[in-house]
C-alpha cells in the first residue's frame, strides 16, 4: 500500500516540474507576442508577467511583439482583424516599445500599463505613454506615418514563426526555442512566477530560494 502512494504521489509531481525552463547566460529571455484587443493578453501580462518581473527582473530579458493577428500587406499597409481600434493600439505599441528599446523597466512599465489600463484600445488615449514620460508629438509622428519607418515589417516578420507554432495570442517563448514553446506555453500562462523561480534555484549563483507553486 504504501509503495502505491508513492507512486501516485511522483505521478502527480510531474507536470509541476519546470526542468524545461534554462538558465542562460544568468538570463531567461521571454517573448511575448501581444494584441492590444486580446482579453488573454490583459491576463498574461497583468497577472503573470509584470509580477515576475517585478520580483526576478534582473534575471529576465523580456521582449514583447506587439502584433496581435495583423496582417502586413505586400503595399506595406496593415490589416486588422479585431478593429481599428486595436491596429491603432497596437501600432502605438510598436512606437513606444521602440523608442524605448534602451531601458526594459520602461517598457515593462508600459506595458503593463497598457494592459492594466487598456488606455490605447478603450479610449485611443496616450496616458500610458505619459505615464514612461515619452514626448507626445515624437509619439505621434511614430504612429501617423508607418510608411517611415520597418516597425511594422519587423514585427510581422518576427512573430510569423511563433504563430506558426503556437497559434496563440499571447505568445510566449522562451530563450527563443520556439520548439520548446508548446511544451511550456500553458505553465508559463499560469504560473510564469513559479517557473521562473525553480529555474533561477537551480543556478546557485542567482542566490534565489524558496520557490513555491502559485
Amino acid at each position: 500500500m504504501a509503495r502505491y502512494k508513492i507512486i501516485i504521489l511522483a505521478t502527480c509531481l510531474i507536470p509541476l516540474v519546470f526542468a524545461e525552463l534554462q538558465v542562460i547566460d544568468g538570463k531567461i529571455k521571454i517573448t511575448t507576442g501581444t494584441g492590444s484587443f486580446c482579453p488573454h493578453t490583459v491576463d498574461f501580462v497583468s497577472q503573470q508577467l509584470a509580477p515576475t518581473y517585478e520580483k526576478y527582473g534582473q534575471f529576465l530579458d523580456i521582449e514583447f511583439i506587439a502584433w496581435g493577428r495583423e496582417t502586413l500587406n505586400e503595399d506595406g499597409s496593415v490589416t486588422c482583424n479585431r478593429g481599428t481600434n486595436d491596429c491603432w493600439a497596437n501600432r502605438l505599441h510598436r512606437c513606444v516599445l521602440d523608442l524605448l528599446k534602451d531601458d526594459q523597466a520602461a517598457q515593462m512599465k508600459y506595458m503593463n500599463c497598457e494592459f492594466s489600463d487598456r488606455a490605447a484600445f478603450l479610449l485611443g488615449s496616450y496616458a500610458c505613454v505619459q505615464e514612461v514620460g515619452l514626448n507626445l508629438v515624437i509619439v505621434d509622428y511614430c504612429l501617423s506615418n508607418p510608411r517611415r519607418d520597418t516597425l511594422d515589417a519587423v514585427a510581422a516578420a518576427a512573430i510569423a514563426p511563433t504563430l506558426e507554432v503556437l497559434n496563440a495570442v499571447p505568445s510566449v517563448v522562451f530563450n527563443d526555442r520556439i520548439d520548446e514553446a508548446p511544451g511550456l506555453y500553458n505553465d508559463a500562462r499560469n504560473r510564469l512566477r513559479s517557473m521562473v523561480c525553480f529555474a533561477l534555484a537551480d543556478v546557485p549563483e542567482t542566490g534565489v530560494s524558496g520557490c513555491s507553486l502559485a
